[in-house]
This record gives C-alpha cells, structure tokens and sequence, in this order.
C-alpha cells in the first residue's frame, strides 16, 4: 500500500497557495466498522470568500476568549460557552457562502459488506465518501478537498475518494474541472471547526443523547435545539436532497427480503 505523505501538519487556512472555484473541508466521526452510527461532513465555500470568513469567524472568537485562535470543538460546549455557540451558528445560517452536507449512516450493524461491497468495509466507506461529495461537485469548476489527518491512512483514503469522484463523473473536453487533495491541521482551521461544531450536533441528535444524557449535556441538548430552531428543521429525519444551504443525508442498509 502506497501512502501520500504531506509533512506540513501545520497548514491551516491562510496556507493555500494555487486557487481554485470552491473549497471543501471533509470531516468523519466513528469511522470504525464496529461503530453502529458513523458521520462524514462536508462544509464548502468559494475561494474568493474564504478569507473574509476566515477573519469574521476569528473577530467572533475574539469576543469571547482571549485569543481569536481558540479551538472551536463541540465537545468544548458548556453552560458558559453557550452563546458563542449560538452565535457561530447564526454566522453559518446567514452566511450564503458556506454550504454544509452531512451523511448519517445509520444501523451498520446491519451491514451486508460480503453481498454488496465484496466483503470489504473499505469499499462501503468509499461509496459513502462519494454519496456525500457527489452534490457539492460540478464538473464545470475546480476544487480543493480539503481534509484532517486521523490517521496514518487518512491520505490514502482521501486519494482514493478522489479517484472515485474523477472516474465517475461524466467530463468533456471543455471542462474546467479539477480535483486537489490536501491535508490540513484543523486546529489551524476556522471552516473545519465549524463544521465539527454541526457535525457534533447532528451527530448527538441520531445517536439518541438527548434522550440518554439525562443528567449532563444540557449546554449540548440547547446547541442543538437552537440549530433545529434556527434551520425549521429535525436533524434526525434528513433533508430533502436538493437542500442546497444545510444538508442532511440519512443512509440506511437495504433491508434484506426473507423468503418462506
């Protein structure tokens, strides 16, 4: 197994060099075949508005903390961090740049990988990379990937998603398109920590927390009611899947018909 390598584990938001149309920072959440409930996110912007949100988002942790460096992270949510977070989610909902898509695939327990991925998890994985970057790529733009090293095989991975997304998509001669992978450290990166925030609460929300966390996590059950509130919708149920602003894509086995 071949591995791409970037030693630059400190290349954040400000470190981009060779433009593109639209940024897209990926992110998962209980990847591991085991885990019953896993999350890929996605959260895009345009280039040309990268660096105006980038400052905005850094302005707003500077009213609230010391440094406009601090890491946003949903499990840093608390009683005296909650209208910080409210706030960064009115920065997403009013900020017609960035664009978030969400996949929840559900019940993995019941995961068939031997009849419909030749018994191979990782080819499930990589077809659900692709339901949940399919929507946000046109073959008329340029694209950069962006993404968190989670471990030593996070770039392969990522690679071989990019694969994936260039053979199957359709293409002609005059397209623009263009795909580029990068890792980046996420500690450095204002888009990555805002789409962990959203991720955190979809993902809380289809885990059946706010049921389960009876006694703490009432800083967390409000965030995600305020973001349920804020976008008219429950994050359990999906969206419909032209929801362009904020989209969620519930993902379900098929269900295997028994046959007396």
């Amino acid at each position: 197994m071949v591995l791409y390598k970037n030693y630059n584990l400190n290349i954040g938001d400000d470190d981009l060099k060779l433009k593109s149309d639209y940024l897209i920072y990926c992110d998962e959440s209980c990847p591991l075949e085991y885990e019953l409930v896993t999350l890929l996110g996605a959260i895009s912007c345009d280039y040309k508005n990268k660096e105006k949100i980038v400052k905005d988002l850094r302005k707003l942790k500077s009213e609230y903390f010391k440094s406009s460096r601090y890491e946003t992270k949903w499990v840093k949510i608390s009683n005296n961090k909650i209208e910080y977070y409210k706030k960064l989610i009115d920065y997403f909902y009013n900020n017609e740049n960035i664009r978030v898509r969400i996949l929840v695939a559900k019940e993995k327990d019941k995961l068939n990988n031997k009849k419909y991925n030749n018994g191979d998890y990782q080819t499930w994985y990589y077809k659900m990379y692709y339901y949940l970057l399919d929507r946000f790529i046109d073959a008329n733009y340029s694209y950069y990937i962006l993404y968190d090293e989670k471990d030593k095989y996070t770039t392969y991975r990522m690679n071989t998603v990019k694969k994936i997304i260039e053979n199957k998509k359709s293409f002609n001669k005059f397209s623009s398109f263009n795909l580029r992978t990068k890792q980046i450290n996420s500690k450095e990166s204002e888009l990555m920590q805002l789409l962990d925030v959203i991720m955190g609460a979809v993902g809380y929300k289809n885990r059946g927390y706010m049921e389960k966390d009876k006694q703490t996590g009432q800083a967390k059950k409000e965030i995600v009611k305020y973001l349920e509130s804020k976008f008219e919708k429950n994050i359990e149920n999906g969206t419909s899947p032209y929801e362009t602003k904020f989209n969620i894509f519930i993902w379900k086995p098929k269900k295997e018909v028994k046959y007396d």
